[in-house]
């Protein structure tokens, strides 16, 4: 139980318990330790101190948080982190939004000075995924890329298009829109109607584009929506199109 409290990774239900053991025969000794799969945990009973691997809890270096993936969502956001179950991996301390049962973990590879960001839920065991935005710079319109942050769900291949900011009320829940990878769909909810983003490369999107809409703005800032309609227990795509450009604020139906 003090570990589950102590150390986040702990507060997964799949980690297992690990046996406490003295460092010392001598009763005077307040240090014990246990281990958890690949990491030692120990308390010094009489300091206080609690460590993973040796290490205390601190904050994030200064590599991570001065990294482009990391101040586009977390901001100057400060993390109380300890080492994670992973090798070179922090973990905070503390859980957050609205039950306080997601941590995030934070992965920097030297070799490739590339970060990782991961969402942990505890009580559901699930894991998403931070994608760089640039990832999408030649496949979605601008307002997709820079209005939203993009999160991977390890358990679906699903991409969910949240708020930028971490620190947003509805953070967790506000998904505007979800990029299925399996069916290179991006759908989103309007009015309880399901729409689909027309890829930008189909000939569909061009043709028209070049036709209507060319002399109002760039390819980046105009994105096209269609309604999903069922018939007989199927979906299929309806013939309504639905035109926004972005930059200007104004939109169409066809």
């Amino acid at each position: 139980k003090f570990t589950a409290e102590y150390w986040a990774v702990n507060k997964s239900s799949s980690t297992t318990d690990g046996k406490w053991i003295k460092f010392d025969t001598d009763i005077y000794d307040g240090r014990y330790k246990a281990q958890y799969g690949s990491n030692e945990v120990s308390i010094n009973c009489l300091t206080g101190a609690f460590l993973v691997d040796k290490l205390t809890i601190g904050f994030l270096p200064e590599k991570m948080t001065s990294d482009e993936l990391y101040i586009g969502v977390f901001g100057k956001q400060l993390f109380e982190v300890q080492p994670s179950n992973e090798k070179d991996t922090y973990i905070t301390k503390h859980g957050y939004h609205t039950d306080g049962r997601v941590h995030y973990e934070f992965n920097y590879n030297n070799y490739s000075h590339r970060l990782t960001i991961q969402e942990r839920h505890n009580q559901t065991n699930k894991r998403f995924e931070l994608i760089p935005s640039n990832c999408f710079e030649k496949e979605l319109p601008d307002i997709f890329i820079s209005n939203y942050s993009h999160w991977k769900n390890e358990n679906t291949g699903e991409i969910e298009f949240r708020p930028r900011c971490f620190q947003d009320s509805n953070f967790l829940t506000d998904k505007h829109y979800t990029l299925t990878i399996k069916t290179e769909l991006i759908k989103t909810k309007h009015m309880g109607t399901t729409q689909v983003l027309i890829n930008q490369s189909s000939s569909f999107f061009k043709t028209f584009f070049e036709r209507f809409f060319i002399r109002l703005d760039d390819a980046p800032y105009v994105y096209m929506l269609r309604d999903i309609i069922w018939e007989n227990a199927k979906a299929k795509l309806g013939a309504v199109i639905h035109i926004h450009l972005s930059r200007l604020g104004i939109a169409f139906r066809d």
